[in-house]
């Protein structure tokens, strides 16, 4: 496997894995997509499994410390100098789950995250998954302002070391 920055031209399939990942009032649209992979491209990373795209991470620097809902919209809470970084997806192909892409996209995006002296990450997930991020270091902060989608939503962080 391996992981590299993500482009312009890998947006449909991009948008693809996030559609499989999310329930369309949760997923990204293509749009945002093409926002953040023109904007913040730097945030955006991929996996790939014998040439193939099968994962994927994506976030940006804020000067907020939590995901709220204007955040998912295009020209919003957005600051390449923020002191936090604020994931918007983390997604795998249903057919490469349990094979640790997430895990790895994920140390892959705090690795690059502390070498650009960012000390505070954050996300939003379901209930269910919250095991799944306390696995890689995150702590449950309770539950998210966001209600994008109406769902019970939930802000995890982690603190990476200076």
């Amino acid at each position: 496997m391996v992981i590299k920055q993500a482009e312009l031209s890998d947006l449909d399939e991009l948008h693809h894995i996030e559609c499989l990942a999310f329930p369309p009032e949760k997923a990204a649209s293509k749009e945002a997509f093409e926002y953040r992979l023109t904007h913040f491209p730097q945030w955006f990373f991929k996996a790939e499994t014998a040439g193939h795209l099968v994962g994927l991470i994506d976030g940006s620097r804020s000067d907020k410390p939590y995901i709220t809902d204007d955040l998912y919209e295009q020209d919003s809470g957005f600051d390449n100098n923020g002191e936090h970084l604020l994931i918007y997806g983390l997604a795998v192909q249903p057919d490469h789950r349990h094979k640790k892409i997430a895990h790895n996209l994920m140390a892959h995006i705090l690795s690059y995250a502390k070498s650009a002296c960012i000390h505070h990450v954050s996300l939003t997930c379901k209930e269910s998954l919250i095991g799944f991020y306390e696995s890689m270091g995150y702590s449950n902060h309770g539950i998210s302002e966001s209600v994008k989608g109406n769902v019970v939503s939930f802000d995890m962080e982690v603190y990476l070391g200076k």
